[in-house]
């Protein structure tokens, strides 16, 4: 994340009801705007995973953060959320905790190369990747990781009897929106080796996870196209219109804004925050806003 405030906003939305929130981003918690009378003050225990600049690269590699998040060993989990700081997740929404999660899934990604692939945190990322695997002197550290890899492929028919792992890598077009996802608790040893092969060679998060969603199956948000992201222009009739209680997600929304304009404020309060009070506190009504996507 890359806030100079909000964090504890975000505290109050969430820590009650996980075990543990942890931040993730590029800037100390030092920088936080302690000044602002507007803002609550900052809750303890900050659980806080610094990302230098270099290693986050302006957001395009955050595969970092999951797996930073892993390396903590947490203990009784069932699984770990990625949700950006300018998402809002509506958790008491149905996700199967066994199974992964993914704003958009396979089903609903951009089609074709895009700016991303024609980008070198695209196919000339991608191409170092293959070499990296294919390296004699990496043989040995990498063959479980590809083996895996090629059963999962296999096993969800995106690939032929004939056809590899480097058949799929080699495959360079796709990729899917993702500000918010949750991989469960069986599935992060594999996901870790897999970000971790992919944010060494700097491939652009939303391919990387694209890759990875095509070996598993997992769950999308209904209407995830209305619900981000959202372009600048038309956030607020995008909030206005779409956030309710039976969605699981919005993006973007900015705490900078929230906090800053009084107009922004309200819209923020009138429909975020009705909706948990209406959910968390009345125990009101909401439909699930979850498709179960299995098929890649």
């Amino acid at each position: 994340m890359n806030l100079t405030y909000g964090y504890s906003i975000l505290q109050r939305l969430y820590t009650p009801y996980f075990g543990a929130v942890v931040f993730c981003g590029s800037w100390y918690p030092q920088k936080q705007n302690f000044n602002n009378t507007a803002i609550p003050p900052l809750q303890y225990p900050f659980n806080y995973i610094h990302i230098t600049p270099k290693e986050m690269h302006k957001g395009y590699n955050g595969e970092i953060c999951m797996i930073k998040a892993y390396e903590l060993r947490l203990r009784n989990i069932k699984g770990h959320f990625a949700v950006a700081d300018d998402a809002i997740l509506n958790f008491w929404q149905p996700i199967k905790l066994d199974m992964v999660f993914h704003q958009r899934g396979t089903k609903l990604a951009n089609i074709g190369k895009g700016p991303w692939w024609n980008s070198a945190l695209g196919e000339e990322a991608m191409k170092n990747t293959i070499s990296m695997l294919k390296d004699k002197d990496n043989g040995k550290t990498y063959q479980k990781l590809i083996e895996e890899y090629q059963r999962r492929l296999l096993q969800r028919k995106m690939i032929s009897e004939s056809e590899t792992v480097f058949t799929e890598l080699q495959r360079m077009k796709n990729w899917t929106i993702s500000d918010v996802y949750y991989i469960p608790k069986r599935e992060m040893p594999f996901y870790v080796d897999l970000m971790k092969i992919f944010y060494k060679n700097e491939i652009f998060i939303e391919i990387s996870l694209q890759k990875y969603l095509r070996t598993v199956k997992h769950q999308i948000a209904i209407n995830a196209y209305k619900l981000g992201p959202i372009p600048e222009n038309t956030r607020r009739i995008g909030l206005n219109k779409y956030y309710n209680e039976s969605m699981v997600f919005m993006h973007a929304i900015k705490l900078s804004g929230v906090i800053e304009k009084m107009d922004q404020r309200y819209m923020y309060c009138n429909t975020v925050i009705k909706a948990y009070h209406k959910v968390l506190f009345l125990h009101g009504n909401f439909t699930s806003g979850i498709e179960n996507y299995s098929l890649g």
